[in-house]
């Protein structure tokens, strides 16, 4: 990419840098009101809570292999390790609010962590461009699966788990911000490209606990009973707000689709 693209690039991430600092960031021991955690909670809330904190813990392959990726993209680089730390911070929350619950002791936490860790994530793209269009949609579904949580634990009287979920929720908020404006640039560059990437990666997405968390079929159907995510829900309330946050039109999709197939990139129907 050129100077100016990734000046651009580094502008991004110094905007995201200091609102984050002015308006965003949070304490963990005093933003959350842990006295007030409900200590007889309900056990289909505790697994979704611990399959989402396993998504958590595999932050040393996201950040390493993300960050290899990107390393000559400062923009790009300084934002992942900025938001390590913030997704450290999310994993942190939710392991505190199971044992504070009583759901899981030290024990059993160390115990699971060793077994998340055991396995291995492994980037789902390769290029730069791809792995942008891949978190820009991951960072906005994890944004809507911790307010779905939220929503299906509305009425457990626990003011710390719902705010815990917020403060994540907005941190996933930003990250698809800083990625969808990224993503922006890089339709700028080459518009075709981008859309190209868009198609590809629609296609092909995979929430990351789908290939990580163990036992993942038992889990993933409790969340999609409880209503908290499914491929409609992706389809209607991730890719096409995206979509439209980007200013990309279901036409212009269907030309990138197009071209992807005759170049036997993709061989699957449309999905919008």
């Amino acid at each position: 990419m050129s100077v100016s693209f990734e000046n651009a690039l580094y502008e991004l991430y110094l905007e995201y840098f200091h609102k984050a600092e002015d308006r965003r960031r949070w304490n963990l021991q005093r933003d959350i009101p842990w006295a007030q955690v409900n200590r007889q909670p309900d056990a289909q809330i505790v697994q979704v809570v611990q399959s989402f904190m396993a998504v958590e813990l595999y932050l040393p392959d996201y950040t390493s292999k993300i960050l290899h990726l990107v390393r000559a993209s400062r923009g790009r680089a300084w934002f992942q390790a900025n938001w390590g730390y913030e997704e450290s911070k999310h994993s942190l929350a939710l392991e505190m609010w199971l044992v504070n619950s009583g759901s899981c002791s030290n024990d059993q936490i160390r115990d699971f962590e060793a077994t998340i860790l055991g396995r291995e994530w492994n980037l789902p793209y390769h290029t730069p461009l791809e792995m942008i269009v891949y978190t820009t949609l991951q960072e906005f579904a994890t944004a809507l699966n911790y307010r779905g949580l939220r929503r299906v634990a509305e009425n457990s009287q626990d003011p710390a788990l719902a705010q815990a979920l917020a403060l994540l929720a907005r941190d996933e908020v930003g990250h698809f911000q800083f990625f969808r404006d990224s993503l922006a640039l890089y339709m700028k560059h080459d518009r075709d490209a981008a859309l190209e990437a868009l198609n590809k990666v629609i296609h092909t997405f995979r929430m990351p606990a789908q290939d990580i968390v163990p036992d993942w079929n038992a889990k993933g159907r409790l969340i999609t009973a409880l209503g908290i995510f499914n491929d409609r829900i992706f389809l209607r309330e991730v890719v096409r707000p995206v979509l439209q946050s980007l200013g990309v039109s279901v036409l212009e999709l269907r030309g990138a689709r197009q071209r992807l197939a005759a170049a036997d990139c993709i061989a699957t129907p449309a999905v919008v």
